[in-house]
């Protein structure tokens, strides 16, 4: 049963020309050693032609394929597309993983999540949190150095000038 090896979903959207165009592009794994390259095309919303680019070759030749037609897409001058994650009204996406997900559903239960719980490795050990004052500052503990920081007041420092002062 093929599978989808690589992906790209790209679209074109310009309203001053009338332009909502969706290009998807699938590298296909047949299984058997051989490889496909599979693009569709078409307006928004409605029904994409599918063609093939190349079938049942070497992965390197629908790898190179692949990514001339891609480039083709991203860069081109008049309708560059963008790339999307929008896999909705795709005929040979929603087929592939249709096919593949119920026989791996199936064959792999799903796990739980293991829960790791931190615990000191000496129980005599707590932390404290540092002690804060009514306003929600904090202060430090005793004995400890206080870090004394400048005051700032918007974008002015009051112990540098600033360059918005000249």
């Amino acid at each position: 049963m093929p599978v989808i090896f690589k992906k790209c979903f790209l679209f074109h959207y310009d309203p001053s020309i009338n332009s909502d165009k969706v290009f998807n592009l699938f590298l296909i794994d047949n299984k058997n050693g051989s490889y496909s390259t599979i693009s569709e095309h078409g307006r928004s919303g409605a029904k994409l032609r599918v063609l093939p680019l190349v079938e049942n070759c070497s992965l390197a030749l629908a790898q190179s394929r692949y990514s001339e037609k891609l480039n083709e897409k991203i860069y081109h001058v008049k309708t560059p597309y963008m790339q999307t994650l929008n896999a909705s009204s795709s005929p040979t996406y929603q087929k592939f993983v249709s096919e593949t997900a119920l026989p791996q559903a199936a064959a792999k239960p799903v796990e739980t999540a293991k829960v790791i719980d931190f615990k000191p490795t000496q129980p005599g050990i707590s932390f404290a949190s540092p002690a804060e004052k009514e306003s929600g500052e904090q202060t430090a503990a005793e004995g400890e150095p206080v870090e004394r920081r400048s005051k700032r007041i918007g974008v002015l420092n009051l112990n540098q000038l600033d360059a918005l002062e000249f």
